[in-house]
């Protein structure tokens, strides 16, 4: 897991995802733009935080697939039953993700 960091993460979401980094880049932007005119950290701690779990869920390319998976069955859950099962799953992965960022 790369530090929390602009530019370690930068090269981790480029790597993972090439697609998300002009996302990562408009988030960064925004987030900085908010710091600055709030004169506070917590807009850059959130951004940091939410792409460190972003990379982490995408770092693996097994668990990147079942993300996939999962986000397609909430999608095309036909009963509550079936929807609640694959967000449980997806849940759990984000727990995950969320912990191996936290440290």
């Amino acid at each position: 897991m790369p530090p929390l960091t602009e530019a370690a993460l930068r090269v981790a979401v480029a790597t993972v995802d090439l697609t998300a980094a002009v996302r990562f880049e408009q988030e960064f932007h925004s987030a900085w733009q908010e710091a600055v005119q709030t004169d506070c950290t917590v807009p850059m701690h959130t951004f940091l935080h939410r792409w460190g779990v972003f990379v982490a869920l995408r770092r693996y390319p097994s668990r990147a697939a079942r993300l996939d998976e999962l986000e397609r069955a909430v999608g095309q859950a036909t009963d509550r039953e079936e929807a609640r099962a694959s967000s449980s799953e997806l849940a759990a992965l984000l727990r995950e993700a969320a912990s191996e960022v936290s440290g």
